[in-house]
């Protein structure tokens, strides 16, 4: 029997063979075209990853992202989010790590409230501490509210400090559950800032919030930490802080929102920096979770 003709039996049988068995994952030999044509090359490459968090639980977690970004919390900065143990634990052992991003990181919400908001108490609001602002002072805020801690730039640190070290100790917890690294210097955090939470009129208050959050985690060991936010909503609540104003840690990155693509998140890599020294993630939707592109 010619070679020629015996090699496109035996491609035929092997074709056939891998149909009956339901296994066509990869290019298969049907997509040669004809002998002798040259063999395709992989698909292009494309770093997407996906963010989940609260809103995500109990819905089907998707099993083909190159990384992913996983919320800590349940919408507000003293929350924690109950499925993030769950959540967590699919991102280091589902994630296909086919990207420069982290295969895992986590994500926090913030916000600097005060000492009241909406006319109640905010009961997590700090009366004491010692900052680089100084230290945070207790106030006599009415008869009503008899005590709590000064509307100051102290008090604003010392609330982000203590909101990120909380959310710190839930990741240590929810790690250890599923047997992951408990070390916060194994997560890249990214810092969720958006005008949804609360935040004070006095942008210098938010700044000194943020910076409070980025202390607490420098001292854990965490090196990479980023900002999420619309640079409108960034400037909304900081003044348009950039990197200088966190003081020894310039190295911020940004995750920017807002692109309704994947080729328009692939456009925002190009844009100007908000806050950090360079765009390293932008989102974008793809259905029931949000998709991210790996700038």
């Amino acid at each position: 029997m010619p070679e020629l003709a015996w090699l496109r039996i035996a491609l035929s049988g092997l074709v056939l063979l891998s149909g009956m068995l339901g296994v066509m994952t990869t290019p298969s030999l049907a997509e040669v075209a004809e002998l002798g044509a040259p063999l395709r090359g992989p698909a292009p490459y494309s770093p997407t990853g996906a963010d989940l968090s609260y809103p995500q639980c109990g819905l089907p977690l998707p099993f083909d992202q190159a990384f992913a970004v996983v919320g800590l919390n349940y919408g507000r900065d003293n929350t924690l989010n109950p499925c993030f143990g769950e959540e967590l634990s699919w991102a280091a052992l589902q994630t296909t790590g086919d990207s420069p991003e982290p295969d895992v990181s986590v994500y926090l919400n913030t916000g600097d409230p005060g000492n009241s908001y909406l006319g109640e108490l905010v009961s997590d609001w700090p009366s004491a501490g010692i900052t680089p602002f100084g230290s945070c002072l207790a106030a006599r805020l009415s008869l009503h509210f008899p005590a709590s801690g000064q509307v100051s730039l102290s008090c604003a640190y010392q609330y982000g400090f203590l909101k990120a070290t909380q959310d710190l100790a839930w990741l240590r917890v929810a790690a250890a559950r599923d047997n992951l690294p408990t070390a916060p210097a194994a997560y890249p955090i990214w810092l969720d800032v958006e005008t949804s939470n609360s935040w004070e009129s006095a942008t210098e208050l938010n700044v000194a919030d943020l910076q409070g959050m980025v202390a607490a985690l420098q001292g854990s060991g965490v090196t990479a930490i980023g900002v999420y936010a619309l640079p409108a909503q960034w400037q909304a609540i900081t003044g348009g802080a950039n990197s200088l104003a966190f003081g020894s840690f310039p190295g911020l990155k940004d995750w920017i929102l807002g692109a309704d693509s994947l080729q328009a998140a692939q456009a925002e890599c190009s844009q100007p920096p908000f806050v950090g020294s360079a765009v390293a993630l932008a989102q974008f939707p793809t259905g029931t979770f949000d998709g991210d592109y790996g700038c």
